[in-house]
């Protein structure tokens, strides 16, 4: 009988360690990806998990130095946030939202966040029942923290 009950304890300890998840990491500071683009988390609240930041691309049609709000959320070592492109009526980004979600991990001594992402993009009303479909692309990231990739710095 007490091993049994050692065993359902034991059973009980590894489920709830299971659950824990991985431990936080620190979220704050600049991230970088391959295509050049800058992500600077700036609060995580401990209590939600709420994240908000900034977001610089490194593509598309949006200006390069453009800085634009992010926002999402941290669960452990795993990190969702958001990006509104803004409205090309005001001249600053385009008609879009983007969405990433990832995990964060260590890769060759590194701290990288894999992520994919999908991003919406307007699709003018007259021309939605035959181009609906291309509204929407998808792809991956990975975001390194720290300094800027070598290929995105201006060589002189």
């Amino acid at each position: 009988m007490i091993r049994m009950l050692a065993s359902a304890a034991s059973v009980l300890l590894l489920a709830a360690v299971a659950r824990a998840g991985d431990p936080a990491p620190n979220w704050l500071g600049k991230w970088h990806n391959e295509m050049c683009s800058e992500m600077e988390i700036k609060s995580v609240d401990a209590t939600t998990g709420l994240v908000a930041g900034t977001f610089k691309t490194g593509v598309g049609e949006a200006s390069k130095t453009q800085v634009f709000p992010l926002t999402g959320y941290a669960n452990g070592d795993l990190l969702t946030f958001s990006v509104n492109w803004g409205k090309p009526d005001t001249g600053k980004g385009s008609d879009s939202l983007t969405a990433w979600a990832g995990q964060h991990t260590i890769a060759r001594d590194r701290e990288l966040i894999r992520t994919m992402w999908d991003l919406a993009r307007n699709v003018d009303n007259a021309k939605e029942q035959t181009d609906l479909w291309a509204g929407i692309l998808a792809g991956s990231d990975g975001f390194l923290r720290g300094e800027v990739p070598p290929h995105c710095t201006p060589q002189p």
